[in-house]
């Protein structure tokens, strides 16, 4: 807390001396940018931040939480509303991949940062115990293993939206974790996830 009240003195006193030809101590001489990780996958989130360097011997402060944050193409990284309120600076990864530039800015002073996005390609999935063929009642975990556009492989059963088809009047249920509750149905269920334009599907049956 005390660190915060320390940097929004520093902010206000760096707008004391905009106007004059003597820099103030604790005036503002330049912001620098960075990410935690200059490549990612689109299914991941990278942290970005901002350091703000000082006049007259004030020591450099974490400016994250006060610059502005913007994207160059946010089809590639984007930063969220809901990630801005209580995760300044994270940046998710969009459909696209490649490069694009991440800009800070407070101010007259900004600076930039250039990460690269590897898009996500495809997807498949694949059911405990590989077994299609289910009894009602049950709960089983399912898996979505993403591959991205320089051939990695990784688990993105968390990044996807899961959808349930088929379950008729049965209450069986399907979680964003991709769990599988059979519950009372009786015949298919059609698995479904998406992302963007990146989609899989699996079929399982389900008898008494």
């Amino acid at each position: 807390m005390y660190r915060g009240i320390l940097l929004g003195t520093l902010l206000l006193l760096s707008g004391c001396g905009e106007n004059s030809n003597t820099p103030l101590a604790g005036d503002i001489a330049s912001l620098a940018v960075e990410a935690n990780a200059t490549t990612f996958y689109a299914t991941q989130k990278v942290q970005m931040s901002a350091v703000a360097s000082y006049t007259n011997g004030v020591p450099d402060s974490n400016a994250t939480e006060f610059v502005e944050w913007s994207e160059s193409n946010s089809s590639i990284a984007f930063f969220s509303t809901t990630d801005a309120a209580s995760s300044p600076g994270l940046l998710s990864g969009g459909e696209f991949g490649g490069d694009v530039e991440i800009t800070g800015s407070y101010k007259q002073f900004f600076d930039t940062a250039v990460v690269h996005v590897h898009a996500l390609a495809s997807v498949t999935l694949s059911i405990e115990n590989n077994d299609t063929n289910l009894s009602q009642e049950q709960t089983l975990q399912l898996k979505a293993l993403g591959t991205f556009d320089d051939n990695t492989t990784l688990d993105v059963t968390e990044s996807m939206t899961w959808i349930l088809g088929n379950a008729g009047e049965s209450n069986a249920t399907l979680e964003q974790n991709g769990t599988l509750y059979t519950g009372d149905a009786n015949g298919t269920l059609d698995i479904n996830v998406t992302r963007y334009d990146v989609n899989a599907s699996l079929t399982v049956t389900v008898t008494p």
